[in-house]
């Protein structure tokens, strides 16, 4: 039987297989607002895995706006929020396992250091903070 731990930490894994590596995002046309300003796992392309969600940030960003679908590249590094990584990076940075800011310093701060220790991104569990990629081309547009 898996632990609590382990069934968490396979989260990404199994989600991924799931979706078949396809995610959604809801983005304002040109000039439009763009996110909640929520950006608490770091810096990158934010996803979910809901399309519902994503038509609810399209919704939020306006007329015009769009629910784009987005194919993750297989084999990246994911840390789950909850994992025991981000909580000593969360710590290192003066923030608590469960603390949220959408802190610019912070933000910069977070991402860097999950890069040092190879994580292409952060995922929650929760669809509405989705999954964070670091760098845009491990992500594509699918038309």
């Amino acid at each position: 039987m898996k632990t609590f731990k382990q069934i968490r930490e396979g989260f990404y894994q199994t989600l991924y297989s799931r979706q078949k590596g396809i995610f959604y995002r809801g983005e304002p046309k040109k000039g439009g607002r763009s996110g909640v300003g929520f950006g608490a796992m770091g810096n990158g392309i934010y996803l979910t895995w809901e399309e519902g969600m994503a038509n609810a940030y399209a919704d939020y960003a306006g007329k015009g706006a769009v629910v784009n679908t987005y194919k993750i590249k297989k084999g990246l590094k994911i840390a789950e929020l909850m994992s025991q990584d981000v909580i000593d990076v969360k710590a290192k940075l003066g923030f608590g396992p469960t603390d949220y800011t959408n802190d610019k310093f912070f933000n910069n701060a977070f991402t860097f250091e999950l890069k040092k220790l190879k994580y292409d991104g952060v995922v929650s569990t929760d669809g509405a903070e989705g999954i964070v990629i670091y760098d845009k081309k491990n992500v594509k547009l699918v038309k």
